[in-house]
């Protein structure tokens, strides 16, 4: 099944659980979480920096003081306004921590009891579920979005804050064959899904992008329903830089990708227009510690994998072949979703005999 719709709802899912387990960057890791949490409108940007360590990236002009790094790790977004000062601070449900007297995920009974002041709102007519509460901190004002009576998103924000006006990013000019350094085109799009939710590629929105290789205003609800081909020739096109290849931790083939609204806004996933052909490319990510696969390709041959001398984590849900090259992965920690067929067997008990969890 591949149905687009489908899809985003599994990865959403999948995403609320990853929140409290191993999708959530270690403790060890650079950003201070507690820091984050203490994030206030008013304060400087260096706070914001000073929080994300060694993730931190200057917010690029175009980007109306939008800092969005963090964005599908730690679930923080954090706006600067026009002074230079924080304006807004938004966290989602990754963001497992207490904010403002708020730890996220409490239920609708239990804030009533923890935060007895707080105005709750009426369930939403349109989105069924969906509810708000406000309260007013003397840093600005507190928002809750309550789903299905637990808190999913947590905001701080100043409501007289002003924000430069985001535009589109510069685009560079495309160069080299489709597809390139990638044999497969499609590989290389779900290259540049990986590196979009790291935020490690900013291609602005997809309106943004059809417009710039249209040359004209485009409205995505009226023109998004076909694929546009200028815009998938040039994902495929986009010059991709040793450096991002070299970020490239993560990947998933899946018609959820990031990537796939950009070329046709409106997929739902039955055509095979993205479908992987060729994955032998993966080489050109050397850092790679996670390949999963549940849709978009037929069959998955595992001696592609064996450059990889990083690859921790493989979980494939289609049809592969050679899974004996399992074995030839020195960093291979995690093996999933094979059949299970008697030659099969043998390898996963070496595999386990490794210390590598099969599932």
């Amino acid at each position: 099944m591949r149905k687009r719709e489908f899809l985003i709802g599994v990865a959403v899912l999948a995403l609320s659980v990853v929140a409290g387990g191993e999708g959530v960057a270690a403790s060890n890791d650079p950003v201070d979480a507690a820091a984050l949490a203490a994030l206030r409108p008013g304060m400087p940007m260096s706070a914001v920096e000073k929080a994300m360590g060694s993730a931190w990236r200057t917010p690029a002009p175009h980007k109306g003081g939008v800092i969005d790094i963090l964005e599908n790790s730690y679930g923080v977004i954090v706006r600067i306004d026009r002074q230079g000062l924080i304006g807004r601070i938004d966290f989602n449900s990754r963001f497992m921590h207490t904010i403002a007297g708020v730890p996220m995920g409490i239920s609708l009974a239990d804030l009533r009891a923890t935060v007895p002041d707080i105005e709750i709102g009426e369930e939403s007519a349109t989105s069924q579920g969906a509810r708000f509460a406000t309260k007013q901190l003397p840093e600005g004002t507190l928002s809750l979005r309550i789903t299905f009576d637990k808190v999913y998103g947590i905001a701080i924000f100043n409501p007289k804050a002003e924000y430069a006006e985001p535009s589109a990013p510069p685009y560079p000019a495309v160069s080299g064959a489709p597809g390139a350094p990638f044999s497969d085109p499609n590989l290389k799009l779900a290259v540049m899904s990986s590196l979009l939710f790291a935020k490690a590629l900013d291609i602005g929105t997809p309106q943004q992008l059809a417009s710039h290789v249209l040359g004209r205003t485009v409205d995505l609800e009226q023109d998004g329903y076909e694929l546009i081909p200028e815009a998938l020739d040039y994902l495929v096109r986009y010059p991709l830089t040793d450096e991002q290849l070299a970020a490239v931790e993560r990947i998933e083939f899946d018609g959820s990708g990031a990537v796939y609204p950009y070329a046709w806004y409106f997929w739902g996933g039955e055509e095979s227009v993205f479908d992987i052909k060729d994955i032998s490319g993966l080489r050109f990510c050397p850092n790679l510690k996670s390949f999963s696969v549940n849709s978009m390709i037929d069959k998955v041959d595992i001696r592609a994998l064996v450059p990889l001398k990083k690859l921790e984590r493989v979980d494939i849900n289609v049809p592969s072949e050679n899974v004996d090259a399992l074995l030839d992965l020195p960093s291979l920690r995690k093996a999933g979703r094979f059949s299970p067929t008697p030659a099969r067997h043998d390898i996963f008990e070496e595999l386990e005999r490794r210390g590598v969890q099969v599932y």
